[in-house]
């Protein structure tokens, strides 16, 4: 009995180095959870991740704006000790308590409202986010930068930065203080295809568009209206 019981076992030792084989050839294709991995060649990063770095603009711009990393989570002192201490509070859901949106001038947040009641009802230290959100924003003065915070349970927070509304970026492209109240009777003024381009490069991380046409038809759409008009393309 022992003679065919070796020899299963042989058999079946063969067939689990096979599959193991098998799995480490697929996996060179794979990521951990089983998706397809693509590289994409012109950015030299991974594609189809929600973090994409925006694209970065060449030449004179109207804006004099440059993309900075909005998408890199900003960890507070409390949880960046945590994760550290192999305590990452992000990874927790159960542990997020509240998400709170909100549009403040870069480098100038305050416990003033909209912050202060905001994060104060949270149980968030607001000067402390004050003080993080306005470093990570101190290079963009005069520009209005949107942050996500996320709220823990221990009321550590961590918080995202978004890219600036695109009404402002056509308000600033156009010259203009305000959008029209009447858009379907007036045109206050009238912007390039290539500053729609621009503000479209600006927002892609953040509009639901596959490519930058896409991203250009929404910002021609938010353009619209408020009385902005986009020249014809070139015949």
């Amino acid at each position: 009995m022992r003679r065919p019981m070796l020899v299963g076992s042989i058999a079946l030792n063969a067939l689990l180095c096979g599959l193991m084989v098998l799995n480490a050839r697929n996996g060179a294709s794979s990521n951990r959870l089983g998706a397809p991995v693509v590289r994409s060649r012109a950015a030299g990063t991974l594609a189809g991740t929600s973090f994409a770095a925006p694209q970065r603009l060449t030449g004179p711009s109207f804006l004099d704006y440059r993309p900075h990393p909005y998408h890199a989570p900003v960890m507070h002192e409390a949880s960046a000790r945590a994760f550290r201490l192999g305590r990452n509070t992000m990874v927790n859901a159960a542990k997020v308590t509240q998400i709170i949106k909100l549009a403040l001038d870069a480098g100038k947040a305050n416990p003033a409202p909209p912050v202060g009641p905001a994060l104060g009802a949270a149980g968030v230290n607001i000067m402390q986010f004050c003080k993080e959100y306005n470093a990570a924003t101190s290079t963009k003065a005069g520009q209005v930068i949107p942050v996500e915070i996320t709220v823990f349970a221990d009321r550590s927070f961590t918080f995202i930065l978004k890219t600036p509304p695109a009404s402002k970026l056509l308000l600033k492209a156009a010259g203009l203080e305000k959008g029209s109240g009447t858009p379907d009777k007036e045109t206050l003024a009238t912007i390039t295809r290539d500053q729609v381009k621009e503000i479209a490069e600006i927002k892609m991380p953040d509009l639901n568009a596959k490519d930058i046409e896409g991203a250009m038809r929404i910002i021609e759409g938010t353009a619209k209206n408020m009385g902005i008009a986009v020249e014809a393309p070139a015949a």
